[in-house]
């Protein structure tokens, strides 16, 4: 997949992280942080962490997920439904979980590069939080 500029430039793309639950295509990894398109299936589960510096903004294309968060060491947790045209921020320090009622396309716009090793170094993972 590649992206032409305005003054038809090709801009080369790495390839799509792609696992059993989806594919997440980094369309923007330098400059001015991630932004990401992120296919996930019916019945997957993403997240499960918390980022130290980094935020998020995730807008729902298409599908249904539910988003769950809570402050690190909290016990309050925000459990929403979300869906097309539907925008959840999550900022530093908030541990966060998504499961995915339908095949979901989100678009993910962070500060930090999504690039794989500065994404990990950036975040703590939690045990997963059941209903």
């Amino acid at each position: 997949m590649t992206v032409v500029s305005s003054f038809g430039s090709i801009v080369p793309l790495t390839p799509a992280f792609v696992d059993e639950r989806g594919s997440i295509q980094n369309l923007v990894e330098h400059e001015c942080g991630g932004v990401a398109i992120i296919h996930t299936k019916a019945g997957s589960r993403r997240s499960q962490h918390h980022h130290k510096s980094d935020f998020h903004y995730l807008y729902i294309v298409s599908g249904r997920v539910r988003y769950r968060e809570r402050k690190v060491g909290a016990e309050t947790v925000l459990d929403v439904t979300l869906g097309p045209g539907q925008m959840v921020f999550t900022p530093p320090m908030v541990d966060h979980w998504m499961s995915f009622e339908a095949d979901t396309v989100m678009i993910s716009v962070s500060k930090l590069s999504r690039q794989h090793d500065v994404h990990e170094a950036d975040l703590v993972r939690v045990p997963w939080l059941d209903p």
